[in-house]
């Protein structure tokens, strides 16, 4: 029995007529201008070496330079007759001083922050804006926070002690570590201070806007000290009543609900 072959198959051979062979032709031209676009694009997304300072999307991206230091103003205050702070004048300092000079050199401040505390000690209580710029723009800083007014009537009250410019560093630095805790992992150090910005702008923010719903009736040192007591207590019922999911939990977000050792007391 024989089995037969099959024949192999024959392809014919179509002709184009001029005006096929033309859109042949396009079609061939977009085809080379997509590969030549589709390697550009290639090489513009090669990987480039890291660089010193951060330049991450949102931030204004830094490069530590012998033109820019960290700068700080302390505001020294006095305890009351129980040996207690007044904490409303940080949120008075930080919304009447600190803002107005702020929003005027804000493009010229990377990076800034706050600083409170109240001890038993040298210090004693103090509200300090740490910045770090070039040292022009920290002049005019500076400047802008001694002729407040509201210094002046502060100092006058015996409310405000003592405004110190370049406060607490004995020689200048543009490290951006430089006033994180160096306990800290290195890379922790150098991008804290980022972190605590935002923290300080949204301190701020707050402070402002529970102030639009208490207007500011007087500029007398005890009306605005008042104000602003009714405006602190509003805020620690948004920290009592809403921090642990508006920002423990969302901060533990952002790190993938990793835990976290806690190695000593700390009061929420």
């Amino acid at each position: 029995m024989q089995t037969a072959t099959p024949a192999a198959p024959q392809f014919a051979m179509r002709k184009l007529n001029p005006a096929g062979w033309a859109a042949a032709a396009s079609i061939l031209r977009l085809m080379a201008a997509l590969l030549i676009l589709l390697g550009l694009a290639a090489c513009a997304h090669q990987p480039t070496q890291s660089k010193p300072g951060l330049a991450t999307p949102g931030v204004h991206p830094i490069t530590p330079t012998q033109e820019q230091f960290w700068w700080r103003a302390c505001f020294k205050m006095p305890f009351d007759d129980n040996g207690d702070p007044n904490w409303n004048m940080d949120l008075l300092l930080a919304d009447q001083v600190v803002a107005p000079v702020l929003a005027q050199h804000a493009g010229a401040l990377p990076l800034w922050r706050f600083h409170r505390r109240a001890a038993p000690d040298a210090a004693g209580h103090q509200f300090s804006l740490l910045f770090y710029t070039d040292p022009n723009t920290a002049g005019r800083v500076f400047k802008g926070l001694e002729s407040s007014p509201v210094v002046a009537q502060l100092l006058q009250s015996g409310d405000l002690n003592q405004l110190v410019i370049k406060c607490g560093y004995r020689d200048l630095t543009s490290d951006l570590q430089a006033t994180s805790d160096r306990n800290w992992e290195p890379h922790l150090q150098k991008s804290w201070p980022y972190f605590i910005m935002g923290v300080s702008a949204h301190w701020l923010a707050l402070i402002q806007s529970f102030g639009e719903d208490i207007p500011l009736q007087s500029d007398d040192t005890a009306v605005m000290l008042e104000r602003y007591g009714q405006i602190r207590q509003q805020i620690s019922d948004v920290w009592q009543g809403q921090g642990q999911h508006a920002y423990l939990h969302h901060l533990s977000a952002l790190f993938g609900y990793e835990p976290m050792l806690i190695q000593k007391f700390i009061q929420f």
